[in-house]
């Protein structure tokens, strides 16, 4: 019910952004940018680029406002307006991509328990390792999958792939980092 309640929140935010509303958009922004900037990050090596890219995201969010379908959640919506803001990016400027460790680094709350955090780390060298040898189709996948918890259906939208598709990464990912893992 909650997720529901947030989800309405959100569409009345960005109903609202589109008719010119700044405090609506404000509080959207508060809500999804640093996932956002995580996304843009995670793809970009040059975090000037990425804060960049972040901010034609949250241009591109006020300019089409009005023109949201309603089809998707917002934060699909928004990576959906990343993903094409990077694509363009790259294609200017020829961004390299960055290891997808750098995605998990965002994540990481600065305010959080040395304790928890001394427990996250047994393990996660080998675990990013892991997950740096995998192909950039997969890493990309798996980081919307289990990052950003985004729901299959919304990762084939932001990536413009069918949903069996990205079942099938995931899969594929779960298999190659098993097979990576108990090796070492």
């Amino acid at each position: 019910m909650a997720a529901d309640t947030e989800t309405d929140r959100d569409a009345e935010l960005l109903e609202a952004v589109g008719e010119g509303d700044e405090h609506a958009f404000a509080e959207l922004y508060q809500r999804y940018s640093a996932v956002v900037f995580a996304f843009v990050l995670a793809r970009s090596d040059d975090r000037g680029d990425a804060e960049e890219i972040s901010a034609d995201v949250w241009l591109g969010c006020w300019r089409s406002a009005p023109a949201f379908r309603g089809d998707s959640r917002i934060l699909t919506w928004l990576l959906g307006i990343a993903k094409r803001q990077i694509w363009t990016h790259t294609r200017r400027r020829k961004i390299p991509t960055a290891p997808l460790d750098e995605e998990v680094e965002c994540l990481v709350d600065d305010a959080a328990d040395p304790a928890d955090l001394v427990a996250m780390a047994t393990g996660v060298d080998e675990l990013l390792g892991a997950l740096r040898s995998l192909p950039q189709d997969l890493a990309e996948v798996v980081g919307l999958a289990w990052l950003h918890e985004l729901p299959y259906g919304e990762i084939a939208s932001v990536l413009e792939i069918p949903v069996g598709t990205v079942k099938s990464r995931v899969s594929r990912a779960r298999r190659l980092l098993k097979e990576t893992l108990t090796r070492h």
